[in-house]
């Protein structure tokens, strides 16, 4: 990539088409595609992560990071503190988990907190749903917020199936029998490892009284002695013509181990906190991630490399393991599955059988990033200049010049050749495939309105995309300027040519 001009074609049509109608640009984009598979180590950060950085939010929870490299070594060089390392509590509070929960929705339902997912549930199918004081008229001092209200006097078992392998469980009840008067009534937790059908692990039970609420209420605990468990059945006897009211709010667990966290960013831009698009490439970060390291070695991607896989859960309720391009044990590259809904997406990382990691993302329709030479969302992009004369022979002209020294690449000028002749830039990116149209692509180069002639996918590899901008005649001369790509009014992360 360092140089200019360096190969002239003759083109049977005007105009510069996608992907494989181009020249093969084979050492760029093997660049790219090494970049983006594997564990690439450009210039550093403006400032380490420290460790409520990255335990309380980690790259989505620094917005004001400014980042000079590429995010992977926020990854490869151990910035991310284990935030496993001590036994921790993880709340279930049906306030403030992921996804959000809606007044009235019914069991079953999964609630992601800390890195634990919860699957409630109930043999009578919808037999409770989300509540509040104010939907119910009940007054629960010792709830807050949202709760888990039995939707039918006869609904009396609840249970919770854990992604994570527990040692205890708190959970704050409300409950009373209804007989000729209402009474309180005793509740009932069995602990179970994977299955109700296996022998239990041990049960405890507890006895509600009243306070000044309008339902006896208490808190039971099970502490299991270190004996691991991920399943409980939460019951409430029902007597001879009796029914029962039942109530459930804040479930604290404490896990044997506490999955990691898992950050998402694109792969091109890096920038933080940002939607994603379904069929874009996406690097994850955190800790502990896989216990080994394995890249795709060919396409169609795997979904599965170093016993390692990830499965994304959209909006819908549809769950597809995501492609990937790399795994380690502290970042993987993946692809988010074309087929993903619109709106907020839960990931499972699993390695060796255990979960590892989790993590959500934002997809939106488009999500634009460009590929940069330096593979940290700025400064030169990776891209190539065509330089079409007027009889249509090409000339492909490098934008970038790069040391050895990884950050290392800077601008190239690039020649717009004499009267008659159009270059156009051909630049890779993610996240631009789903546009609405042509016409919803926009281009500024130093200020000026650039014609797009094409943006969609590659189609050489999975998840990159290319947009064809021509270079206005006018910016000839002046040097260094930004280019800003915009898709469907959505900015792409600014990049930088060299205008000779």
């Amino acid at each position: 990539m360092s140089g200019a001009a360096a190969h002239s074609r003759r083109r049977g049509a005007a105009g510069v088409g996608p992907g494989p109608s181009l020249w093969p640009f084979g050492p760029l984009i093997a660049a790219l595609i090494a970049a983006t598979i594997g564990d690439s180590r450009p210039a550093g950060v403006s400032r380490m992560l420290t460790p409520a950085d990255a335990c309380s939010g980690g790259l989505q929870g620094v917005q004001t990071m400014k980042i000079r490299g590429s995010a992977l070594l926020i990854a490869a060089l151990g910035f991310w503190p284990a935030c496993s390392a001590k036994a921790q509590t993880v709340t279930f509070d049906f306030d403030t988990g992921t996804p959000a929960l809606s007044k009235g929705q019914g069991t079953p339902f999964d609630q992601t907190s800390g890195g634990v997912t919860a699957r409630f549930s109930s043999p009578s199918g919808s037999g409770f749903s989300i509540q509040s004081d104010a939907s119910t008229g009940w007054k629960m001092s010792k709830f807050s917020g949202n709760y888990l209200y039995a939707n039918s006097l006869s609904s009396n078992v609840l249970d919770i199936k854990f992604s994570q392998q527990l040692t205890s469980l708190t959970l704050t009840f409300a409950s009373a029998d209804f007989q000729q008067v209402e009474v309180p009534t005793t509740i009932q937790l069995t602990a179970y490892l994977d299955s109700n059908t296996t022998p239990a692990v041990g049960s405890a039970t507890a006895h509600g009284t009243y306070a000044s609420d309008t339902m006896p209420m208490g808190t039971l605990s099970f502490n299991s002695a270190g004996r691991p468990f991920n399943l409980v059945e939460i019951t409430i006897p029902r007597q001879a013509l009796a029914a029962s009211n039942f109530f459930v709010d804040n479930v604290t667990v404490t896990p044997t181990t506490v999955a990691n966290a898992l950050y998402s960013v694109s792969a091109a831009s890096y920038v933080t906190g940002a939607p994603l698009a379904a069929g874009s490439i996406v690097s994850g970060f955190g800790q502990g991630l896989a216990a080994g390291t394995e890249a795709a070695a060919s396409q169609p991607l795997p979904t599965t490399l170093a016993n390692t896989t990830l499965q994304v859960k959209d909006s819908g309720g549809v769950e597809r393991p995501a492609p990937l391009f790399y795994v380690g044990s502290s970042q993987i590259n993946y692809l988010v599955p074309e087929g993903t809904a619109l709106g907020a997406a839960t990931l499972t990382l699993t390695s060796g059988g255990q979960v590892t990691a989790t993590g959500a993302l934002n997809i939106d329709r488009v999500a634009p990033g460009l590929f940069t030479a330096n593979f940290d969302g700025k400064g030169p992009p990776a891209a190539v200049a065509i330089m079409v004369a007027p009889d249509l022979t090409q000339t492909i002209q490098a934008v970038t010049r790069c040391g050895a020294a990884p950050g290392s690449c800077v601008t190239a000028p690039i020649d717009l050749g004499p009267s008659g002749t159009q270059v156009v830039l051909a630049l890779y990116g993610t996240g631009i495939r789903g546009r609405s149209s042509l016409a919803g692509v926009t281009a500024k180069i130093g200020g000026m309105d650039a014609q797009v002639q094409y943006a969609g996918a590659q189609s050489q590899y999975a998840g990159l995309d290319q947009v064809n901008v021509v270079i206005p005649r006018a910016l000839a001369g002046r040097g260094e300027v930004d280019l800003a790509l915009t898709v469907d009014g959505k900015p792409a992360n600014t990049v930088r040519v060299n205008i000779k």
